[in-house]
């Protein structure tokens, strides 16, 4: 399935090799030493083409437990070291370092007793959106084969544009409400925030309707924009700083008209904005997760999948910050 989502993105044949290594090298990993886990695939949807969406096309892979973790990743990286006693489970020790060394980027937060988060990512090395940092995992209500949540990114005039989706209900007409709007974000030009949602909820009036947020960041003036119509979830995190959850009205795309509010962020490089629809648990103490909020935004957006999917809806959770410049 990797390869095929690889093939896809046209990343090449060496990418897909690699790509290959690391998912099976995930899941060993997770049979062995986690007695079983998640492996969690999800393109980086950039809409518009050209040299931006070109550097973002890329594959997320993530691997999630709630095994026994890690006492030491610094050692675990090193091939030849393994958790496990000689001869138990066939391991040879290289599974970490393999991925580190495979994949484009790769990140790892292990907690004993607490599991293991892997993320990695295949694509550009460089996973910079016009400034952003970008990543975000979905899943499906449990049953189902279709996902009524989705999301999208795209950049116009060093403005990213991120939008979350949450069509109503479960399911393929839940599915097919996400993609009308997607379809219908694709086309709208407006820049205004408030007459873009406004003409988006015009756009699908005749589908069953979906809930959405929709986020744009100035990267180069630290500054955001955010408006929300039903329950998606936005914030903004930081490590020792308090969290600002920003508002979203009630209603729904294609329903009734209705007023929207908005608010305006003044960010710090370095913060890191979370939007995620209501099959993510409320997230509380977010900005007492210091390690996690360390970590890349896939990582993140990974972690909260395993520990806060409430298991009974479809799910998205999408992760952004803005990048620290470079020194």
């Amino acid at each position: 399935m990797a390869q095929r989502y690889a093939s896809d993105l046209s990343l090449g044949a060496e990418r897909e090799d690699r790509l290959a290594i690391v998912v099976t090298e995930m899941a060993t990993n997770l049979l062995r030493h986690a007695a079983g886990g998640r492996i969690l695939l999800q393109e980086i949807p950039v809409q518009r083409a050209g040299a931006a969406a070109e550097g973002a096309r890329r594959l997320m892979v993530a691997a999630v437990d709630t095994g026994p973790g890690i006492p030491d990743i610094g050692r675990a990286l090193q091939d030849g070291y393994s958790t496990l006693a000689p001869g138990i489970g066939g391991s040879g020790g290289v599974g970490l370092g393999a991925m580190q060394r495979l994949a484009d980027t790769f990140d790892i937060h292990s907690e004993p007793g607490g599991g293991t988060v892997v993320c990695c990512s295949f694509g550009a090395a460089n996973p910079q959106l016009a400034g952003v940092d970008l990543a975000g995992f979905r899943m499906n209500y449990p049953g189902e084969i279709e996902c009524g949540d989705n999301w999208t990114a795209r950049v116009r005039d060093g403005v990213v544009e991120i939008l979350v989706i949450d069509g109503l209900g479960h399911g393929p007409r839940a599915a097919a409400a996400a993609e009308e709007t997607l379809k219908a974000f694709a086309l709208r030009r407006d820049k205004d925030l408030v007459t873009l949602m406004e003409n988006l909820s015009e756009d699908v009036r005749a589908t069953r309707g979906s809930v959405a947020g929709l986020l744009q960041i100035e990267a180069a003036n630290n500054r955001a924009y955010y408006g929300g119509i039903g329950n998606i979830t936005a914030m903004v995190a930081a490590p020792g700083s308090a969290t600002r959850r920003l508002i979203s009205r009630d209603g729904r795309l294609g329903g009734p008209a209705r007023s929207l509010q908005t608010e305006e962020l003044d960010l710090r490089p370095g913060d890191t904005l979370i939007l995620h629809s209501d099959g993510i648990a409320t997230l509380r103490g977010i900005d007492r997760m210091t390690g996690l909020l360390r970590h890349s935004p896939g990582l993140i957006a990974a972690s909260l999948m395993r520990d806060h999917n409430r298991g009974r809806d479809d799910a998205c959770v999408v992760v952004a910050r803005i990048a620290r410049p470079e020194v």
